[in-house]
């Protein structure tokens, strides 16, 4: 299987170039069979939205690492719910899984292998499985700390986050959420669409995300919640919680600034366009896509045409 590209992420840099390997190395199910070493004996958890991962295997650095980095996520809750997946962070033995890009950017690639309940991903830095059924997943990385280490951990968390998701009825969405007067729009579209720049003309409202954002069922309708992954302009969320979502709009840059309502298979189409992650096995599309469909019969969706000043906002919340 030749790696598939992932277009929810951006372009990437070499990771370093001395240790580059020229060839990709596809991990089969005999390396994931394998015994390997944990980094530690720590861990953490995380909570995301209706989402628990717990994380194991982890080094007293990289303990304080990820607890830092995911912080308002770390999920220390002594009645918490059992997780939907336990991560062992194990050491990769490997110097790469996919050659190191040759060129000074390349859209990040991403290989997958789905059998049954188990999904098998890999990219430069990483190799990861998880099985739905056991509830268990293993990840291992090349590096043990740095720049490396985080993608790595962070990919694998993206992917599992939006594959997990659906069975909670929800969806990862790329799409900016903004949160004002206590409800959220959700911003989304593919690169370049202007998600970052509404995030940017939002400086009094509170950013869940501008680039990835989950949404999950809440009574009758659904809430938006941030992730702690693929903050462009601030690492960390500015909350952690649910907000009840009373719009999304598909971004379109414009001269000028109107939006016009999206219904029934259009609304569902524009919405399941940007979903990462999940489109690339029949399974997980089909979930998907029932989900959006769900979403789009509770939730107004419009194309939101926009330039770049706050007077979208106007369109926005009218009612």
């Amino acid at each position: 299987m030749s790696p598939s590209r992932v277009a929810a992420d951006r372009v990437v840099s070499p990771a370093r170039d001395e240790d580059r390997v020229s060839r990709d190395f596809e991990p089969g199910d005999d390396y994931f069979a394998a015994p390997r070493e944990p980094f530690g004996a720590l861990g953490l958890s995380l909570r995301i939205g209706l989402l628990r991962f717990d994380l194991t295997g982890l080094s007293v650095d990289q303990q304080g690492l990820l607890a830092e980095r995911f912080r308002p996520f770390i999920d220390t809750r002594a009645d918490a719910p059992a997780a939907d997946l336990t991560i062992r962070f194990t050491r990769a033995g490997v110097d790469a899984f996919l050659a190191w890009p040759r060129e000074e950017m390349e859209i990040y690639r991403m290989g997958r292998r789905a059998v049954g309940p188990r999904i098998a991903i890999w990219s430069y830095e990483f190799a990861g499985s998880a099985d739905t059924a056991t509830r268990q997943a293993e990840l291992a990385l090349v590096d043990a700390g740095g720049a490396t280490f985080e993608r790595g951990a962070e990919n694998f968390l993206r992917v599992l986050t939006a594959l997990h998701i659906l069975g909670h009825g929800g969806l990862l969405v790329h799409g900016a959420g903004v949160v004002r007067g206590g409800r959220a729009h959700v911003f989304f579209g593919p690169s370049g669409s202007g998600k970052t720049t509404v995030t940017h003309l939002s400086p009094g409202d509170t950013i869940l995300s501008d680039d990835l954002t989950l949404l999950v069922p809440e009574g009758r309708g659904y809430a938006a919640a941030g992730i702690p992954f693929g903050m462009a302009h601030h690492r960390t969320p500015d909350a952690s919680g649910c907000f009840p979502i009373v719009g999304l709009h598909r971004l379109v840059q414009s001269p000028m600034v109107r939006r016009e309502r999206l219904q029934g298979a259009r609304a569902v189409a524009e919405l399941a366009s940007c979903l990462p992650f999940v489109m690339q096995e029949e399974k997980s599309a089909g979930a998907a896509l029932a989900n959006a469909t769900a979403v789009v019969s509770s939730i107004p969706v419009d194309r939101l045409l926009f330039r770049r000043d706050p007077s979208f906002w106007d369109v926005a919340l009218e009612a």
